[in-house]
């Protein structure tokens, strides 16, 4: 996180204009920052009030009832944001190699369900081409939302040429491009207004009518936009550090046979480094072998979704019960100096060393 001194100055517009919510100045600010760097000729960025807001901003925006499709290899936000928005979250299964729901698994599950909404992953924030994903939901009619929490830095492919397709990040203080809490959702400028409402009570009434509608609070307020300025002045240079991390760890993981990693450095921000473990004993085995050598990873996305009971599944979902049992993410830092980054790989690899012994 930034320090005070960083962000504090920026408050001074706030307090001029005496707004601190309620898309207020420095609010504002942030929105056309991120559009610039990161939008398309017809974009239009919202801020929220968290990633989870983000996700179901769309959603709310677009009336949509009943179930709503997600991969049951994702975050627990995601459930939580389709149920924030008042609608059923119905869980499918991914695909072994890409780690989301592919567009053909995605073309059956909106038939089988009658979904009118899916929520699609771009999983650890990891370049995806979703682009048959929004050719399918046009077929069906159906609003796609791509929950792209740890993805704002990548190179974005789907810049909102189409009205019925949403990506949403999250703005966490564990993400890239961190500020304490919030989100952003990219959309196609003409839903911009939709999106306001969704997230402000649904006011103002559309078109100037008396008709009702309804939101959530969902707005950022003031100070974590500041935050946001102050992280968007040096965000640049922490990508360049993260991917110089994910880089060394990419070289290092290659030469374990059995274990699996994106390679591309391009393809992520990297909020950790996700490595896939032969098996569940030997991520297991991992897991313990870097906490004993001082390093803290993270099981990710553990458990899968359809391990919990209250969740309605349209098929059963064994890839992502599998990939959860053996996913492991080590640590990521954009302060990390050389001779942390050399400390980091050396346990990474020591680890993984001990826990493929025999396996």
């Amino acid at each position: 996180m930034p320090p005070v001194e960083r962000w504090a100055g920026f408050l001074a517009e706030s307090y001029e204009a005496k707004r601190f919510s309620n898309f207020g100045p420095l609010a504002t600010r942030l929105e056309a920052v991120l559009a610039r760097a990161w939008g398309g000729d017809h974009s239009a960025c919202v801020l929220a009030s968290s990633g989870t807001a983000a996700i179901a901003a769309p959603l709310i925006a677009r009336g949509v009832r009943g179930p709503v499709l997600l991969p049951a290899f994702t975050f627990p936000a995601t459930l939580a944001a389709i149920r924030m928005a008042g609608a059923e979250p119905v869980l499918v299964d991914v695909c072994a190699t890409t780690w989301t729901t592919d567009a053909t698994m995605l073309d059956a599950a909106l038939a089988a369900s009658g979904a009118r909404a899916a929520v699609v992953l771009r999983p650890f924030g990891l370049r995806t081409d979703l682009s048959l994903h929004a050719r399918v939901a046009e077929r069906h009619g159906a609003v796609l939302v791509i929950d792209d929490a740890a993805g704002l830095g990548v190179e974005r492919s789907l810049p909102e040429s189409d009205p019925w397709v949403y990506e949403a990040y999250s703005l966490h203080a564990t993400k890239p491009f961190g500020i304490g809490e919030g989100g952003a959702v990219f959309a196609h400028r003409d839903v911009e207004e939709r999106l306001r409402r969704a997230i402000n009570f649904g006011l103002p009434n559309p078109d100037g009518t008396h008709e009702p509608t309804w939101g959530i609070n969902g707005k950022m307020a003031e100070v974590q936009a500041a935050m946001g300025l102050a992280v968007a002045e040096a965000f640049a240079g922490q990508l360049v550090r993260r991917r110089t991390l994910a880089a060394r760890y990419g070289a290092m993981a290659a030469s374990f046979p059995g274990v699996h990693c994106r390679q591309e450095t391009a393809d992520g921000a990297w909020q950790f480094f996700p490595l896939l473990l032969p098996g569940s004993r030997a991520a297991d085995r991992f897991t313990e072998e870097t906490r004993h050598r001082g390093m803290e990873i993270r099981r990710y996305y553990a458990p899968s979704l359809s391990r919990f009971r209250d969740v309605r599944r349209l098929h059963e979902c064994p890839v992502s019960e599998d990939l959860a049992g053996r996913m492991c993410c080590v640590p990521v830092y954009p302060d990390a100096s050389d001779g942390e980054i050399d400390e980091m790989v050396a346990i990474v690899a020591d680890s993984l060393r001990a826990s493929l012994a025999g396996a």
